[in-house]
């Protein structure tokens, strides 16, 4: 339980603030063309993710978690919103209702969390906000990052770590342990869900003719700080520190996968095009280490380098794939880098985890997640374009 972890209350807060510069990595290895817009895109979901999280989202994700978590800082947090009056309510809980603006968050414990939620919100914004703006939606762009930050991130946190309906599938319908994500995949998932959306919306167009040099250099960059920071960021959550040497064993798994998936890609790189191109090995690095939060607390160490090698090749596969064969180049890596490797490590859960069901909990729960971010996104663009004409 937590109340048995003795932690300086300066660690939680570092880690958290080193979080939140994985932001501007996914920004950077985005958008490496327009590094100023690129920043200050992440400073903008930076911005809308202390904004809504103060406003509604903390509320929204852990206003119910003092039902799943007996701890005295999170007693008045005890209210999860159900669209069910009978049955099993406790199985159903859609979004938490406690706790908006801040009211029950002046307590250690829930700052904490409150901190941890921080960069995986922001992280949801930067992908909507560039993907619109890419587009030339600087409007919808804002609006798609102030959904992200007041109501998808923070209703993904409670469906999967804090008492929601995802978490209670093994009661409710039997699938396996219910859903299982144990360093915030679920929020690559949302934002994934959120690129396909805008990526499908893209006319068809020749893969993208930059200058080489320059984008290699920012992809060296920017997935080295978002690997790094995101690392901190994710293993320094209460509820991995739950878990026996949680935090030792996430971390591991998480650099191992993450190297595996950048030797694939540098190896590729090197093959096609006679160099370590650093494009292939920043963006292969980055798909192996999101492929490995899902799972990582499950994980060998060789099972985390199957996981990494797995989603190096699927990254490899799918990006030349949209490029060469549709003619719509993944400019961005939001299907790519993000989403594809993002599901397979929720998928990666059930497989080596072999409880009756469990992979089917993991698709409801890819699903769901995916569909959280695709449709709002979907609906923006639709008025963005509208109002157009």
């Amino acid at each position: 339980m937590i109340s048995d972890v003795a932690l300086s209350p300066i660690w939680p807060l570092l880690a958290a603030s080193l979080g939140m510069l994985m932001v501007w990595g996914v920004a950077w290895l985005a958008w490496p063309q327009a590094k100023e817009d690129a920043a200050r895109a992440a400073l903008l979901a930076l911005v809308w993710a202390w904004v809504g999280m103060a406003a509604t989202g903390f509320a929204l994700a852990f206003g119910g978690i003092g039902l799943l978590i007996d701890h005295p800082d999170l007693a008045s947090l005890v209210w999860e919103w159900t669209p069910l009056r009978q049955g099993d309510l406790a199985s159903w809980g859609m979004a938490g209702w406690m706790g908006f603006g801040l009211r029950e968050a002046q307590t250690p414990l829930a700052a904490w969390l409150l901190f941890t939620a921080l960069p995986g919100s922001a992280l949801v914004a930067v992908v909507s906000m560039l993907s619109l703006r890419q587009q030339g939606h600087p409007w919808a762009a804002w609006i798609m990052a102030g959904l992200s930050t007041l109501f998808l991130a923070p209703l993904a946190i409670n469906w999967t770590q804090a008492g929601g309906w995802l978490m209670h599938l093994g009661q409710s319908v039997a699938a396996g342990q219910g859903y299982l994500d144990a360093l915030g995949g679920s929020f690559f998932l949302v934002a994934g869900g959120a690129g396909w959306a805008l990526w499908l919306a893209r006319a068809s167009d020749s893969p993208e003719a930059s200058s080489q040099t320059e984008v290699d250099r920012a992809d060296g960059w920017a997935a080295g700080l978002m690997v790094i920071a995101g690392t901190a960021w994710a293993i320094m959550s209460p509820l991995v520190l739950w878990q026996p040497l949680g935090p030792m064993q996430a971390g591991l798994n998480l650099w191992l996968a993450a190297a595996t998936g950048g030797f694939i890609g540098a190896i590729y790189g090197w093959y096609t095009s006679g160099f370590f191109a650093n494009r292939w090995l920043a963006r292969a690095l980055v798909a192996g280490w999101v492929a490995a939060l899902a799972p990582a607390l499950w994980l060998t160490p060789w099972q985390a380098m199957a996981v990494g090698a797995i989603a190096s090749w699927l990254f490899i596969l799918v990006d030349e794939g949209l490029a060469t064969w549709l003619n719509r180049a993944d400019k961005g890596g939001f299907v790519a880098m993000i989403a594809v490797p993002a599901m397979w490590g929720a998928l990666a859960v059930g497989l080596f985890l072999p409880d009756p069901g469990q992979i089917r909990a993991q698709g409801i729960g890819i699903v769901s997640l995916m569909l959280l971010g695709f449709l709002p996104a979907a609906l923006v663009l639709g008025l963005a374009r509208w109002r157009k004409g």
